[in-house]
């Protein structure tokens, strides 16, 4: 006998679940996890010795528990919100390395709660729990209720998924909206599918690749290219996102690509030393500690497993997932020297985690170590990135 879920089913055979409900038991879900970071973070910085390298450690005089998320590149977000892109110096570190969406919403924030960091904070700590409730809305649509769960669980305990609870980052804008792109492409609204997808790829460098597999999902959607209407044309305003901040550089500095040029500032030169990622063997090297060393070594581990789950991702939901976390997660990687940030960029390709909870559900003691264990990590990384320290 089956229960009624609240369930409806459409032709074909397709099963559409209450959308409202799953994910808003992810939000509370993504919430609660939250609540427990900060303390960590908040608790850390309190008791533990400060013992990283970043000096912006006091955003918050007297709270730690917000002055832990404002590190690293939240200064260079905070000063592109309050400022704007002030110049343009090929080879040297500047603002046009970070795209525009995230120290927009911080902008807008900052009308509100006073302060541009704290505005980051609560940018971030926002999508992070929208993203969630997608991805489980998402994941309901696809796959039982215990891989659901537990594809979800790998997504929010993922050692590096911090980026998703406060730390002043573009991560989870990108993710959010990425997601509610592919949701509403898939419910049959391209245009608004589009405009989703234009907020996402004005997040990241790395955002086209959703143009692409945005478009892919049309084409399978409708049966063939030859069957594709003009509605369907809708999905190219993802396009958008990147071609409006294209257009601005031309216009200010008078370069196009000239966000691909900042890049060369931070070492990110194009090329056979980047490709075979002669940095990377080089700085392995320069390490005495094993915590240390086992840091930089997770980057390039996470982004194999990653890369190793994108087969099944294409026979479980199709070239357009595929494509999303192949393309994401192999252009990100070829173009860093040493692998370094590439954990956080493994958050981003959603459909890994999916197949990844698909193949643990049944594995009940696997599972719970799994989970268990990336939980434990993911604590003691708050920790740390709380007290200054570059993880990713």
């Amino acid at each position: 006998m089956r229960v009624s879920t609240g369930e409806r089913t459409e032709g074909a055979g397709v099963v559409v679940r209450p959308a409202i409900s799953a994910g808003w038991q992810a939000a509370f879900l993504f919430f609660a996890i939250a609540a427990v970071l900060f303390l960590i973070g908040g608790l850390s910085l309190a008791h533990l010795p400060y013992t990283g390298t970043d000096l912006r450690r006091t955003p918050f005089p007297g709270r730690p528990w917000l002055g832990m998320w404002a590190h690293w590149d939240a200064g260079w977000y905070r000063d592109i919100a309050d400022r704007g892109y002030w110049e343009f110096v090929p080879g040297r570190q500047g603002p046009l390395a970070f795209f525009p969406a995230y120290p927009l919403l911080m902008r807008a924030g900052r009308a509100i709660v006073g302060d541009t960091l704290l505005a980051g904070v609560m940018v971030t700590c926002a999508a992070g729990a929208v993203a969630a409730g997608l991805f489980y809305t998402w994941l309901k649509e696809r796959l039982s209720p215990a891989a659901a769960w537990t594809a979800l669980l790998l997504f929010l305990l993922f050692p590096f998924s911090y980026y998703l609870y406060g730390a002043v980052y573009a991560d989870s804008v990108f993710i959010a909206f990425a997601l509610a792109a592919f949701l509403l492409v898939e419910r049959g609204h391209p245009w608004l599918g589009g405009v989703a997808g234009a907020v996402a790829t004005a997040a990241r460098p790395v955002g086209f690749v959703l143009v692409i597999s945005l478009a892919i999902l049309v084409v399978h959607k409708r049966g063939g290219w030859r069957h594709l209407t003009w509605r369907d044309s809708g999905v190219l305003l993802a396009g958008l996102g990147v071609g409006a901040f294209a257009l601005y550089c031309w216009a200010a500095f008078g370069r196009p690509l000239a966000f691909v040029d900042a890049q060369q500032g931070w070492n990110q030169t194009p090329g056979l030393e980047t490709w075979l990622k002669v940095q990377f063997f080089k700085d392995v090297q320069d390490f005495s500690s094993p915590l240390a060393w086992l840091v930089f070594v997770s980057h390039p581990i996470l982004t194999l497993a990653g890369l190793a789950l994108v087969p099944r991702v294409v026979r479980r939901l199709g070239w357009a997932y595929g494509s999303f976390a192949l393309l994401g997660l192999a252009i990100s990687a070829v173009s860093t020297k040493n692998f370094f940030g590439m954990s956080r960029y493994v958050l981003s390709a959603f459909p890994c985690f999916a197949v990844a909870g698909e193949l643990l559900a049944p594995r009940v003691r696997l599972r719970a170590a799994a989970l268990a264990g990336s939980g434990l990590t993911l604590a003691a990384a708050t920790s740390f990135f709380a007290r200054g320290h570059y993880l990713s």
